[in-house]
């Protein structure tokens, strides 16, 4: 009779050129004894027939991976009740990674957990497994499964407890190396749910679970860094000043060709959060100000954004319906024909009832002077109709003052026709987006359509309009004639007599 130990493996991704495409945290782990099964004490185990431990020494003594695993597979094929099953499965999961079989090992991870169900070491492996099969293409069709297994198996491992003959300092060890990856598989079933809030939220708690903030700065954390980053641009809203934080923070410490890519995104969402429009040397490149968020996101200790992470945003830029009223006033004559619009209201208030629901008036056309009546006759089309559209009700009069009644050419792309109305996008918005913006009703039929798509122009008057959605609408129709190219006459030739 003779005291059996092991060795067990505490595994956090596995090593590059193995199982993993990247060099992640494979370590070994030096354990206690051996734990012995139910009935045994903690300073190990006893196999007393002597058959059995000749074929435990035989696959305990293997070298090579493989034939190592052969053996034990056999042990455990021939001693399925074994009191070394458990130390014998861990075994497995170690030769099989170490022969770089990772179907074979998730697969003794598994059995293992059926036999040990709190060993955080054969969780580990398998959600790191599982989560790495729920990525492989051929894996396409099952991937939320996989990801929903994997997370799953890494919510047990967070909770999991000590095994009763693990020493605390060994149990910490592997509690550490384990709990990031369990956060990190929890975070991309979360983002393949589209869960925002809680992807968030485990990306966070994986960057506070690294007992050394240089941790972070390594690839697989960096990576979830990143992930996060980009996780506070899919909030509704956004949180744009949080993105920027956690993308810088990965560019600082992220490889060619990724760092000038990460860096790329993290300057343009600090331009729109911070810079005004109108600032040349806040929107250059790099942005300025900039320098000092990569600073404070290049020191280590700076997981988190530290107070002094303060980028204050920019004032927001004119609503449409400033930009209709100032299409007015600073139209020649105008100044001062219509008031200016009422502030916006503040991020967070309740938003105004639906214009919508109760429709007001139309507001009566203001007194304009005839200088600022023929500057607005002669304003272009397409900023007629953004007055129209998204001017105040002031605005609006004033500018269909000048168009009401009045018979134009308007030229468009045809979305629909019937003989009676043509429905044509004008503006390069419409056009863009394919959706009608003027209606042409026909002072007779037409005897032929034009065709979806067609570029063609009528002669109609101003009839109505209707803001939400934006749409003019114009009576006695008519196509606008195209003239008929000249006929030159050839002079009849002479013919000399002879």
């Amino acid at each position: 009779m003779k005291k059996l130990a092991y060795a067990s493996v505490a595994l956090i991704g596995v090593c590059c050129g193995t199982i993993a495409s990247s060099c992640a945290f494979a370590q070994s782990y030096d354990g206690q004894s051996a734990q012995g099964g139910a009935g045994n004490s903690c300073a190990g185990i006893t196999i007393k027939d002597a058959a059995e431990y000749n074929a435990y020494a035989n696959a305990t003594s293997q070298s090579a991976p493989a034939a190592k695993a052969e053996a034990i597979e056999a042990f455990l094929q021939q001693y399925p009740n074994s009191v070394a099953k458990t130390e014998m499965l861990q075994d497995l999961m170690g030769a099989y990674q170490a022969a770089g079989n990772a179907p074979k090992m998730l697969d003794a991870a598994k059995r293992l957990l059926q036999a040990d169900p709190n060993n955080m070491r054969a969780m580990l492996a398998v959600v790191y497994l599982e989560n790495m099969q729920a990525n492989q293409p051929a894996n396409a069709a099952n991937k939320q499964s996989l990801l929903d297994d994997a997370a799953a198996e890494a919510l047990k491992g967070l909770n999991a407890p000590k095994e009763p003959c693990m020493a605390q300092t060994d149990y910490d060890n592997v509690k550490n190396l384990a709990t990031p990856t369990f956060y990190s598989v929890i975070a991309a079933d979360d983002t393949a749910k589209k869960d925002v809030k809680d992807e968030i939220d485990a990306y966070t708690k994986e960057l506070q679970s690294y007992k050394d903030p240089a941790q972070t700065t390594q690839p697989a954390a960096l990576l979830d860094t990143y992930y996060l980053g980009n996780a506070y641009l899919n909030l509704d809203p956004k949180d744009i000043k949080s993105a920027i934080w956690f993308l810088t923070r990965a560019a600082q410490f992220a490889q060619p060709p990724y760092k000038s890519q990460i860096e790329t995104a993290a300057e343009y969402w600090y331009k729109k959060y911070h810079c005004p429009q109108n600032d040349a040397a806040c929107n250059a490149t790099p942005p300025q100000g900039f320098a000092e968020i990569q600073a404070l996101a290049a020191t280590p200790a700076n997981v988190f954004p530290p107070a002094s992470y303060n980028p204050t945003p920019a004032p927001p830029p004119p609503s449409p319906a400033d930009l209709a009223h100032s299409a007015i006033v600073t139209s020649a004559g105008c100044t001062g024909v219509t008031p200016a619009p009422p502030p916006a209201a503040p991020a967070g208030a309740a938003p105004a009832a639906d214009a919508a629901a109760a429709p007001a008036a139309p507001a009566a056309a203001p007194s304009v002077p005839p200088a600022c009546s023929d500057s607005l006759k002669n304003m272009a089309l397409g900023d007629k109709e953004f007055i129209l559209s998204n001017g105040t009700a002031a605005d609006q009069a004033v500018i269909w003052s000048v168009m009401s009644g009045v018979t134009a050419e308007v030229p468009g792309t045809v979305i629909s026709a019937t003989p009676d109305a043509v429905q044509l996008a004008v503006s390069p918005d419409a056009q863009q987006s394919s959706t009608a913006d003027f209606t042409i009703n026909m002072k007779t039929p037409l005897k032929e359509l034009p065709t979806n798509g067609t570029k063609v122009t009528y002669i109609a008057t101003f009839d109505s309009y209707t803001q939400k959605p934006p749409m003019i609408i114009l009576k006695d129709g008519a196509p606008k004639a195209v003239p008929k190219p000249p006929v030159h006459h050839t002079a009849p030739a002479h013919r000399p007599t002879h």
